[in-house]
């Protein structure tokens, strides 16, 4: 709201208390002088009684006192009324009718005299009563004008209609004859008198009103004068006791003005920057002079302005300040002052600064967090593809029992270990919020073929039927992450198995489309794998994809693990953009599903060529190999007699280098068809070597990087320094013989998707 519209809604309540006042003052005046009139209406009747006979009198008496009662008894009920919150037009209209009621009574018993009379001089007592109710009336026009002016114009017209009905239309017609000159003078000055008194009466009532109202207006001004007083000296309070530095100049940018909070930031007397230019205290802080320039600008050319501030203070500490340079105009939008508002706000920048070095140290310290781990998984699966590749050359020669299950066992150990290894870097990843998600085209039936071959050997094992079913209406072909999908089939159909001791694991993969309010389709991919295992409480399925969270206790020490599969599964699925959930019954099984939302490849793309599976690797001539030319640069002495053995069975010519340098120059001098690149090796870096064979003449091989590290940044560096493929380590030489195959053999150039590392 306006200050113009509270100033008229403070008038207009105004104007209605004061007209609400008047009419409760003229019911009181009038009920005041009842008794008066009743004094008045006695000695009509005495008059009335003896010019006629006691009837007209009488009933003249009673009219007067039925219009006295009428007016009384309404106007008893203004003050009430109005206190009760009555409008006050309703009560206007009330003491209106009560008012005209009481003037025609009296018309009535002016006219019963003057018609019982009949005697013509009756006319000038007439006249009399008339002329003393006009009086009566003006006397209350200042009270309440409207049933004033009803009255007077009552009492005017009656005498009027009366003189008017017996001179022309009464059988015994009036005859003026009787009035002499003088009496006719003396009627011509009551009427005269009336009128006199009437106007008059007009004209007070309008001067009072017109009074009353330059006094209600000269109160509401000294009213909003005060107002205004008070609030220029709140905010004089206001800019003498705020914690911010307030300046005002004058137009040609001279300091009219400093409160103490300038004079605390500034360090200077008022006495020092009073009549100062702006510019000479701008200067004194020492900030930089673009900083000045800009504000001495906006000062000159009196615009708002904004900025920063930083004052080097004697004591050699420095003040942040935010600086607000304001333009005061007039109602005519010239300039009368400027003012310059300063804040501190050193402890702001401070702590925007500690806020900085911590986010730096935090960076740091993830950078120091993620090189630790690229460096443990680097020292932890380099042996370990030493352990794993020469158990799997041990469990290929001829062992007595004792010794294949001896093998056996360091083969199982070492992949549990491998398996926490990559549950422990998966959730580092997603900590750092590293963990990528790549769609790609994939077959997903061969998908979760493949996930249950590789754990078919762990369920048979344990004596336990698992099904694989898959809808008819699957597509055959989808578009996700082939490689997330494996591994939340991967980890749910393997916490199946290790929570199974007897039973089976049913598998169910469907889809479903859903048609969209724009018009399209989307689709998603539902699977859910069912078992008969040990289940899980009821008070455990709020926290089961909680870190490190396993059912129970005991749990970890019966069957192993981290318990951090199923929280990775979870934080997959959501980045996904999935679901997952978990039925249970403790002592009869679990079930769980995970729904994830897929595209479909768009009609007419190419359809995905089927690569070998390492088991079918047998099926391809090895001999197409043959001749080709194989180097393999590895520091690691384990790793290089792990890879000869891999692969000196292949019809291939076999090159070893064992650093970067060495690398470089058995490509130069060797002009190999594909180098298996290790990343980490001393001298020169596996990225350096790769560069720099790329940047070389010959004719360009096949490069495949072997590394521990798993992180998609370490993928990234490997296309970026011009490598073909990824293998990660520990390395299985069914890995090896397909990559070769993939790369070199007679299928070269086909999809690769299957064993492609680079897109995991």
């Amino acid at each position: 709201m306006t200050a113009d519209s509270k100033q008229k809604l403070l008038h207009d309540s105004r104007q209605l208390a004061r007209l609400k006042e008047l009419l409760v003052q003229y019911a009181e005046d009038r009920l005041g002088t009842l008794r008066r009139r009743l004094v008045v209406y006695a000695l009509a009747l005495i008059a009335m009684t003896g010019a006629t006979d006691l009837r007209y009198g009488l009933a003249a008496t009673l009219i007067l006192l039925i219009g006295e009662w009428v007016d009384c008894y309404t106007l008893r009920q203004v003050a009430p009324r109005i206190a009760a919150g009555a409008p006050l037009v309703s009560v206007q209209r009330l003491a209106a009718f009560a008012g005209i009621m009481q003037a025609l009574s009296l018309s009535i018993g002016a006219a019963i005299y003057v018609f019982a009379e009949g005697n013509d001089s009756s006319i000038l007592g007439v006249a009399a009563a008339f002329g003393m109710g006009t009086v009566n009336a003006a006397l209350i026009l200042p009270t309440n004008p409207r049933v004033a002016i009803l009255k007077m114009a009552v009492f005017m017209i009656t005498p009027v209609l009366m003189l008017t009905y017996k001179t022309f239309l009464s059988p015994s017609a009036l005859s003026l004859d009787h009035i002499d000159f003088p009496m006719f003078l003396v009627l011509l000055s009551m009427g005269y008198m009336c009128y006199s008194f009437a106007t008059s009466g007009f004209h007070s009532y309008r001067q009072n009103e017109a009074l009353r109202r330059s006094q209600l207006n000269l109160s509401d001004a000294n009213e909003e004068l005060g107002r205004h007083q008070h609030e220029l000296q709140k905010l004089s309070m206001v800019a003498r006791q705020t914690n911010d530095a307030v300046l005002l100049m004058t137009p040609e940018r001279s300091v009219e003005w400093v409160n103490e909070a300038f004079c605390r930031l500034s360090r200077l007397p008022k006495e020092h920057s009073v009549g100062k230019p702006f510019e000479d205290l701008l200067a004194m802080s020492k900030a930089p002079p673009e900083v000045l320039d800009g504000i001495a600008t906006a000062a000159r050319n009196a615009v708002p302005h904004r900025a920063e501030l930083a004052a080097h203070m004697p004591e050699g500490n420095v003040i942040w300040t935010d600086l607000h340079i304001l333009p005061v105009t007039n109602g005519d939008n010239v300039l009368e002052f400027i003012v310059a508002i300063a804040r501190d706000i050193t402890h702001i920048k401070e702590h925007s600064e500690s806020l900085r070095a911590a986010r730096v140290a935090a960076e740091d310290a993830a950078k120091a967090k993620a090189d630790f781990l690229a460096n443990m998984s680097h020292e932890i699966r380099t042996p370990m593809t030493g352990i794993m590749g020469m158990a799997d050359l041990l469990s290929q020669t001829h062992q007595t029992p004792e010794q294949r299950e001896y093998t056996q066992t360091i083969i199982g150990s070492s992949r549990s270990l491998l398996t926490i290894i990559n549950d422990i870097l998966d959730l580092s990843k997603m900590d750092a919020g590293k963990m990528e998600i790549s769609e790609t085209e994939f077959r997903v039936r061969e998908c979760f073929e493949e996930t249950v071959r590789l754990l078919s050997p762990t369920v048979r094992d344990k004596g336990l039927d698992m099904t694989l079913h898959f809808d008819e209406d699957l597509p055959e072909v989808i578009l996700s992450d082939d490689v997330r999908i494996s591994q939340l089939a991967t980890n749910i159909i393997g916490n199946a198995a290790k929570f199974t001791e007897h039973g089976q694991i049913d598998i169910h993969v469907w889809s479903e489309q859903e048609d969209t309010d724009e018009g399209g389709t989307e689709y998603s991919l539902h699977f859910v794998v069912e078992d008969t295992g040990i289940g899980i409480p009821e008070d455990k399925l709020a926290t089961i994809f909680d870190e490190f969270s396993q059912a129970e206790n005991s749990t970890t020490r019966r069957f192993g693990g981290t318990g951090l599969g199923l929280a990775i599964c979870q934080v997959l699925v959501s980045l996904m953009g999935g679901t997952i959930s978990v039925t249970s019954t403790y002592g009869a099984g679990s079930s769980f599903q995970i729904s994830l939302p897929i595209r479909l490849p768009e009609a007419g793309s190419d359809a995905l060529v089927p690569f070998a599976s390492t088991e079918e690797v047998e099926d391809f001539n090895l001999q197409d190999l043959e001749g080709l030319r194989v180097l393999v640069a590895e520091d690691n002495q384990t790793n290089r007699l792990l890879l000869k053995k891999f692969l000196e069975t292949l019809p291939i010519h076999l090159h070893f280098a064992h650093d970067g340098y060495e690398a470089v120059e058995a490509a130069l001098q060797h002009a190999p068809d594909l180098i298996f690149m290790d990343m980490s090796m001393p001298n020169m870096s596996g990225l350096d070597a790769t560069e720099a064979i790329r940047g070389s003449s010959i004719e360009q091989p096949v490069i495949v990087a072997l590394t521990a590290n798993v992180f998609d940044s370490e993928r990234q560096a490997c296309l970026s320094a011009g490598m073909d493929d990824f293998l990660t380590k520990p390395i299985r030489k069914e890995d090896l013989i397909a990559c070769l195959l993939a790369h070199l053999g007679p299928q070269s150039g086909t999809d690769y998707d299957s064993h492609n590392a680079l897109n995991a």
